[in-house]
């Protein structure tokens, strides 16, 4: 179901350009987010499965990730203040935000939501270039936090 990845992309563009936060903390939490799930996630989600055995242990894992990557870093964001990049940097850092996002949420969205073969296409189409998506965010969240205006 390409929808699910149409409406998830959207929806974060939507967020990310009319709310206008301070992001740049929250994408680092994002990078962060994905090394702790990678160092810790299997076992965490081995120690859940051990506790209540009738959880699917994909599922449990897909939500832990989307926990470190998606929950944890919306907080930091939500709670950050306005400002940040200005002008047509925020439309691109928002786009790119938009993208690093759903890029790293597609797999979680694929346990929960049945992805069409053109879902999967663009999945397979995104994979190769994730790693320098995820250089492209995080040095506009360098940018970002270099270049901090408060609108307060």
């Amino acid at each position: 179901m390409v929808m699910a990845i149409i409406v998830a992309l959207a929806l974060f563009l939507l967020i990310f350009f009319v709310l206008r936060k301070h992001s740049g903390p929250a994408l680092l939490a994002v990078i962060a987010g994905i090394a702790v799930y990678e160092l810790f996630g299997a076992g965490f989600a081995a120690t859940i499965k051990g506790w209540m055995p009738e959880l699917n242990l994909g599922i449990v894992e897909q939500a832990i990730y989307a926990v470190f990557v998606l929950l944890f870093p919306m907080l930091i964001y939500f709670r950050s203040s306005r400002g940040g990049l200005f002008g047509i940097l925020r439309l691109v850092y928002s786009v790119i935000f938009a993208v690093i996002l759903t890029a790293l949420l597609a797999k979680p969205l694929s346990v929960f939501f049945d992805f069409d073969t053109l879902a999967h296409d663009i999945m397979n189409f995104l994979a190769p270039f994730q790693g320098y998506i995820v250089i492209a965010g995080i040095v506009g969240a360098y940018l970002d936090i270099l270049f901090f205006r408060s609108e307060d």
